[in-house]
């Protein structure tokens, strides 16, 4: 489902991994810039919610956006819960990249939706501000 907020968040991961991965980037780029912005946002989060809970998140993101993008199904279980990105990054890395972006936008989303729903708004906005600062250039802090 697409709510104002879903969209809002997505537009948001978008904006980050093309600005990790740059302009007419392929799935490789795409897959470097996912693992990069999840190592960033994992780096702030992690003294917060944990290793963890940070995993844990993750995982739901990726099974959330499983139901748009099947084929970010991973093939086996990660033997280390930190495995877990470099799955979904493998993954991405595979597709076109269009679908490839569309789909590492819903991980994020999904992300940062269940940490809004885990730590509320403000604390997900301030984590997100510090991840991601070049994100915000643009953006008040109230769109978050």
């Amino acid at each position: 489902m697409t709510t104002p907020e879903n969209a809002e968040m997505r537009q948001l991961a978008l904006k980050v991994l093309r600005q990790h991965a740059g302009p007419a980037a392929g799935g490789e780029a795409i897959a470097a810039a996912a693992q990069r912005a999840f190592d960033d946002l994992a780096r702030v989060s992690v003294p917060l919610i944990g290793q963890v809970g940070v995993e844990a998140l993750a995982g739901r993101a990726v099974h959330l956006a499983q139901r748009e993008h099947q084929w970010l199904v991973c093939t086996r279980a990660p033997e280390q819960p930190e495995e877990l990105f470099a799955q979904v990054a493998s993954c991405i890395e595979r597709q076109d990249p269009a679908v490839a972006t569309e789909g590492a936008g819903a991980v994020f989303a999904a992300l940062t939706r269940l940490l809004v729903t885990f730590i509320g708004a403000p604390l997900t906005a301030r984590l997100l501000r510090q991840a991601w600062p070049y994100a915000f250039s643009d953006v008040s802090t109230e769109e978050i």
